[in-house]
């Protein structure tokens, strides 16, 4: 497994200085974001190409692409209809960047407050999005999201499997995961197994002051909880076991460094590398121990 940062943690910055610094320190790709500072869907072909040459000179990969299209589930059929043709604009600039995955979202509300009709309809535009990438010999991915149709395993996997598209998978996120309450370690990897396209990585805690630096409320099957962003390795959320199953099941695609604490992001994507490595490492020993 390699490793690599979400551009959306350099927001503040352009897209130069966030591709210098990913490979300052030491990450192996950047996963790009969909934002207008970044690599939004109106990217033009030119600048897509001068993306790819700061790309080549730092030598970086592209595992994913960060964009916010899709949210069919809740949406108007001319808006699903927008969201498809933003998708094929990224489509067309995939291979420029040298990319083969693209977020596409399924849309809301919760998997406990959503209706038949929602999965209904997501399931239908979704099978048109991945139907839409494997003309461009595409895949698409879904992020296992709070607040939306696939945040448990449970409703992941039952999603994934009414698309039934060889080329639509998941974006695993482990912190996602924790706020819902759902297994976000050895048996998500054992349930999802090869529909995990990417990984997101980060940290997050449960706390009772939504004064805190980062802290947000978030609607789950509990009611209205806070929760608090932190560095990697300073939450609750212990990646090592879900670094061991991904090991086991041979994943070779990208940790994708996602954290949003309330710190300077130089410092952010510092301690991020440094952690994620060793969590693997330590998810690396404890494997070869019970081989």
């Amino acid at each position: 497994m390699k490793i690599s940062i979400f551009s959306l943690m350099f927001k503040e910055r352009s897209l130069e200085d966030a591709i210098e610094l990913s490979a300052k320190l030491g990450y192996d790709g950047i996963e790009l974001w969909g934002g207008e500072s970044h690599f939004p869907a109106w990217t033009s072909l030119e600048r897509a190409k001068e993306i790819r040459s700061m790309l080549d000179y730092h030598n970086l990969y592209v595992p994913c692409i960060g964009a916010y299209t899709g949210g069919f589930s809740t949406m108007s059929d001319e808006q699903c209809e927008k969201e498809l043709e933003d998708l094929e604009k990224y489509l067309c600039l995939m291979d420029v960047v040298k990319c083969d995955i693209i977020r596409v979202a399924c849309g809301g509300p919760n998997a406990f407050k959503a209706e038949k009709y929602h999965y209904q309809k997501a399931v239908y535009w979704i099978q048109k999005a991945a139907d839409l990438a494997k003309q461009h010999g595409k895949k698409i991915a879904m992020e296992i999201h709070n607040g939306n149709l696939i945040e448990t395993v449970e409703a992941a996997k039952t999603f994934i499997d009414m698309v039934d598209r060889e080329n639509a998978g998941l974006i695993h996120d482990a912190a996602n995961m924790y706020i819902t309450d759902t297994d976000y370690g050895s048996r998500s990897v054992e349930v999802l197994k090869d529909k995990i396209y990417h990984v997101h990585v980060k940290d997050l805690a449960r706390v009772n002051d939504d004064s805190l630096p980062g802290a947000f409320r978030d609607r789950t099957v509990y009611g209205t909880e806070i929760f608090q962003q932190k560095l990697m390795g300073e939450g609750a959320v212990d990646h090592v076991p879900l670094f061991k199953a991904l090991m086991k099941i041979g994943y070779d695609g990208y940790l994708s460094a996602e954290c949003h604490a309330q710190v300077p992001d130089e410092r952010r994507a510092a301690q991020e590398i440094r952690e994620i490595r060793k969590q693997l490492d330590i998810a690396q020993k404890d494997a070869r121990t019970f081989e």
